[in-house]
Parts: structure tokens; sequence; C-alpha cells
């Protein structure tokens, strides 16, 4: 268990963390999603006691010292050594095994020189030097930041599989689709505190409707002979349900209801808020 509580910082009587509050349970990654400016940084940087706090304390129950690892937002290398020769260095023992091992769980080949290395092979070469001490927390700043797609499905994989293996993520991110697919809970970083956390893992299980918009008022009595239940929001807006227990067999009734109507839907979305839309309610 991660416990923050009551966190605060000011540089130069600008207060940037007024009191800062969240958990994490083991196992489990934890987004945290605010504008850049949001405290974000300082935040990581005082969890790992890099950065003194005003007030307030960060608890990590049942977890042994030196077992937080953390990946600043640009982490530096020595451009001159390979991927090898770098991890080599610091395991400082030279295990070979060890090392091919930790290159092997970010997809890095040895021998690689660094200096040719692109933003993501980098962020992933990170993430192998946090795991050199074995650590069962891992606070990530910012490591899907200015990488293209297939790179931070790279980086998302990698994570994933971190937590497979039992240990516990913050990653910070201001891309909130990275957050959608892999977080099981996300906190909303905004005027120094945490205005919203959303649990991510149990909207997934409950996300069993969907909200449809048409241009022009539905035939709800056409709808209703494959849609049950029917739920009117407005004149064009209708929520329909999904069963869970047949899903497919239900999404297909769903589909050819709506084929059959042969009206335009102009908007088709999950019942429960994306954090996009928590984004522009809370942080805007």
């Amino acid at each position: 268990m991660i416990r923050v509580q009551n966190i605060q910082k000011a540089f130069g009587g600008t207060k940037v963390l007024k009191g800062v509050s969240f958990e994490v349970e083991p196992g489990t990654i934890y987004g945290l999603i605010g504008k850049n400016g949001a405290g974000k940084t300082t935040l990581m940087k005082i969890m790992t006691q890099l950065l003194p706090a005003d007030g307030g304390s960060v608890e990590y129950t049942d977890v042994a010292e030196g077992s937080v690892g953390y990946l600043p937002d640009l982490p530096g290398f020595y451009e001159y050594l390979t991927t090898d020769e770098y991890l080599d260095f610091l395991l400082q023992d030279k295990n070979p095994i060890r090392r091919n091992k930790l290159l092997e769980t970010v997809s890095l080949k040895p021998n690689l020189r660094i200096k040719t290395m692109s933003r993501g092979m980098r962020q992933r070469l990170g993430i192998a030097a946090v795991l050199v001490s074995d650590p069962k927390i891992l606070l990530l700043d910012e490591p899907t930041s200015a990488l293209d797609p297939a790179g931070r499905a790279e980086v998302r994989t990698i994570l994933q599989n971190l937590k497979k293996e039992g240990r516990t993520i913050i990653l910070s991110t201001h891309i909130l689709a990275d957050m959608d697919s892999i977080c099981d809970k996300a906190g909303f970083l905004h005027g120094g505190v945490i205005v919203r956390e959303v649990d991510l893992k149990e909207s997934r299980k409950t996300a069993s409707g969907m909200i449809l918009q048409f241009e022009q008022e539905p035939d709800l009595k056409l709808l209703s002979q494959y849609i049950k239940p029917i739920y009117k929001i407005d004149p064009f807006t209708i929520k329909v349900l999904i069963d869970e227990q047949n899903r497919i067999e239900s999404q297909q009734q769903i589909l050819k209801g709506l084929s059959l109507l042969e009206q335009p839907v102009v908007s088709i979305r999950s019942t429960c808020p994306s954090l996009d839309e928590v984004f522009a309610e809370v942080c805007v």
C-alpha cells in the first residue's frame, strides 16, 4: 500500500501542492493526470525523497528500503556506451544473465549504441535501469511523452507485464489514452489537490451500456423489437443496455435494430465517462 497524505509544497511563495492525498493498492497501476505545471513531477520527486515536502507524509507499507524506483521524464545516459555496457555499469557486478534478462524485459538488443537510439528505445532503457535494483514500486514521470503510437504501445506492454509480476506502478502523463488502457485507477491533479479519482478497473466491468444520439427523433417502437430495455434521455438521445451474459448476441441485436431504423446516428459512446471527459470537467 502507498499512502500519500496532505502533501504540500511551495516555491517562492507560490503553492504548487496544497494538500495532495491518495492511496495506491499493491500490484496496481495508478495514473496521475494533470496539465503541464500541475505539480506531477514535484509530487513524484517528493515521493522519492529527492525533494522535501513542506507538509504531509508519504507512507510505503510492507516495502523494504530501496524498493522504490524512479524514472524522470528526461532520463540521462552515457551516450557513448552500448545498452549492455550501460546496464553492466549499473549492475556493477557485470552479471550477463541479469543484464540480458533486463534487456529482454524492455525488448532491447545488446550492443546498441545509446546515441543512435530513438526516444522510445531510450525510455525503455530507462525502465531497464530503474529495474536494476529490482524495486517493487515504480514511479514513472511521463514515460510515454513525445513517443509515437508504436513507441507508446511498446511501453504500455512493458508496464502491463511488470504489473503481472506484482509490481506497483504510479505513472504521470497527459496522454489520457494511455491511462484508459492500462491503469486500474486515475487521480486528477488540479489546483494543487486531487480533485477527482476514477476507478478504471471497476468502470470497465460496469461499462455495459451505450448512449446513442440521433439527428432526429428515433422510432422507439421499432427499436424496442430488437433492443430492450431502452431509456429515453431526450427526444434525440437514448440509453441502451448490453446483456453481459450474452454480450455478442446483445450487440448484434442492437446493430440490427439500428440498421433497420435507417436513421443517421450522430454519436455512440459508453455510459461511463472517458478520462478525456473527466479531464475537461475538472482540469480545464
